[in-house]
C-alpha cells in the first residue's frame, strides 16, 4: 500500500467517524445539547436536524452543555465582582456618614423606597458594563442579565428579601447586594441542564445601546482574579470595572443623601461698593471676589449675587447645606466640589460641579430670590446688558433632582 493510498483511507475513516459521532449525538441527546462542532455542519446536515425537530437552516444551533457551563461560570465570576464592589461601597457609606457628623446618621435618613436602590444598582452595574465592553467585548452580557432582573423589581416582581421601605440606607444597600448575588447564583445553577439560565434569559437584552443573547454570555469572558483560571484572569480589567462602578456609587449616595437628609439655607446679604474693587475688573468682580476671598473662608457654600444698577453696589448672599443642624464641613466640600466659581476647576478629584449640587439635589426646584450665578468669563466685559453687571443673566436651568427624579415633588 502506497503512502497516498494509506492517507486516503485514513481520511475516509476520520470522515466516517465524524459522521457517526454527529448522528450518534443527534440520536442520543436530541437537539437541546448538540456539541459545538456541529455548528459547522453542511446544509444537508441542518436539513436532517430540522426534520428531527431542531433549528432550521440559517438559525443558530441550541447552546451545548459546555456553552451553558461557560455562561454560568461568567455569572459566578460576576457574583464575585459584585461582592467585592459592595464591600467597597459599604465602606464608602461609612466615610459619608463621618463627613456628615462624626459618624452619626441624619435623622431623616429613612423611609427609602425600593426604586432608589434599583436605580443605584442599575447605574453602578451599567458603569461597569461600559468598561467591560471596551476591554472585553461581550463581557457586558453578564451585567445585562443582572440589570434586566433588577429592573423587574421596580414593577412588582421583587425578591423576597427586599421590602418597600427601609429605616437605614446601609441595610437596604446590603439587602440589594444579597438579592443580586442570589439572583446570579440561581441563574448559574447547573440543575436540570441549567434550566434556570435557559429559561431565565429573555431572548435579547439591551444595555447601554447594545443587545445581548445567552450565546453572547457563553462566548464571553467576565474578568476574575482567580489564579486557578489564568485564561480568564484579567486583574487589570477587573479593577477598571470596579473603579467605574465605585465612582458612580459615590455620586449616587451623595445625591440621595442631600435630597433625603439635607436642608439648604442661606446667609444674610452684604454688599461691596465700587471703592472696594481693588485690582479686579469691574465686569468680573463677583467672580474674582468668589475665588480670591469668599471660597477661601467658606469652602462648602455657594455664592450668588446681583448689582444695584451699573454704578451701584454688588449684593451677595451664600447658600449652604445642613444635616441635622450641622453645616457641611470643609472636608466634605473637598470630597464633593470640583470648582469654586463656574468653570474654575480647583479640585479635579471632586465629584460634582458646585452649582449642580446646589441647584439639583432637592425635592423641589430651589428659589434663589433674584441672586444670580457668578460669571465664567473674567477677561472682558462680556454680556453685561440688562441686569447682569458681572453675573450670568438669565441663569434659568432645568431641574431634575440629579440622578433621582423619583425623589422630587412634581
Amino acid at each position: 500500500m502506497t503512502d497516498s493510498t494509506k492517507n486516503s483511507e485514513d481520511s475516509l475513516r476520520k470522515l466516517s467517524r465524524r459522521n457517526m459521532l454527529r448522528d450518534s449525538a443527534i440520536t442520543a441527546t436530541g437537539i437541546a445539547l448538540l456539541p459545538t462542532f456541529l455548528s459547522s455542519c453542511t446544509k444537508e446536515a441542518w436539513d436532517y436536524i430540522h426534520e428531527h425537530g431542531g433549528k432550521g437552516v440559517g438559525e443558530d444551533p441550541p447552546l451545548s452543555n459546555f456553552e451553558l457551563r461557560t455562561a454560568a461560570r461568567n455569572l459566578l465570576y460576576m457574583k464575585d465582582w459584585v461582592t467585592d464592589l459592595y464591600i467597597l461601597t459599604g465602606k464608602y457609606e461609612e466615610i459619608v456618614f463621618k463627613l456628615l457628623k462624626s459618624g452619626e446618621k441624619p435623622k431623616e435618613w429613612n423611609d427609602f423606597i425600593l426604586n432608589i436602590f434599583t436605580e443605584i444598582a442599575n447605574g453602578i452595574l451599567e458603569a461597569g458594563a461600559v468598561v467591560a465592553e471596551v476591554e472585553l467585548p461581550g463581557a457586558g452580557a453578564a451585567i445585562a442579565i443582572a440589570v434586566e432582573n433588577i429592573k423587574q423589581w421596580d414593577t412588582g416582581d421583587r425578591p423576597g428579601n427586599l421590602n418597600a421601605e427601609f429605616a437605614e440606607f446601609e441595610n437596604a444597600h446590603l439587602q440589594m447586594q444579597i438579592a443580586i448575588e442570589n439572583m446570579l447564583t440561581t441563574l448559574a445553577d447547573s440543575s436540570n441542564d441549567y434550566k434556570n439560565l435557559r429559561e431565565g434569559w429573555p431572548g435579547e437584552i439591551e444595555l447601554n445601546g447594545k443587545k445581548y443573547t445567552l450565546r453572547d454570555l457563553a462566548g464571553s469572558q467576565f474578568p476574575n482574579i482567580d489564579p486557578s483560571y489564568p485564561e480568564t484572569n484579567k486583574g487589570e480589567v477587573y479593577a477598571k470595572l470596579m473603579t467605574a462602578a465605585y465612582d458612580k456609587f459615590r455620586k449616587y449616595i451623595w445625591n440621595v443623601m442631600f435630597i433625603k437628609a439635607g436642608e439648604m439655607t442661606y446667609s444674610a446679604a452684604w454688599s461691596i461698593g465700587p471703592a472696594d474693587l481693588g485690582p479686579w475688573n469691574v465686569h468680573a468682580l463677583p467672580t474674582y471676589y468668589g475665588r480670591e476671598t469668599h471660597y477661601k473662608d467658606y469652602p462648602a457654600t455657594y455664592l450668588r449675587g446681583y448689582r444695584q444698577g451699573f454704578f451701584g453696589n454688588w449684593i451677595f448672599r451664600y447658600w449652604y447645606w445642613t444635616f441635622d443642624g450641622l453645616e457641611l464641613s470643609a472636608a466634605a466640600a473637598k470630597e464633593l466640589f470640583k470648582d469654586d466659581t463656574p468653570g474654575h476647576i480647583i479640585n479635579p478629584d471632586g465629584l460634582f460641579l458646585r452649582s449642580y449640587v446646589f441647584k439639583q439635589f432637592h425635592k423641589e426646584k430651589p428659589d434663589f430670590f433674584g441672586y444670580h450665578e457668578l460669571r465664567k468669563d473674567t477677561d472682558s466685559a462680556g454680556d453685561d446688558t440688562g441686569d447682569g453687571y458681572g453675573f450670568d443673566v438669565p441663569d434659568n436651568y432645568e431641574f431634575t433632582g440629579g440622578d433621582f427624579p423619583m425623589l422630587t415633588i412634581h
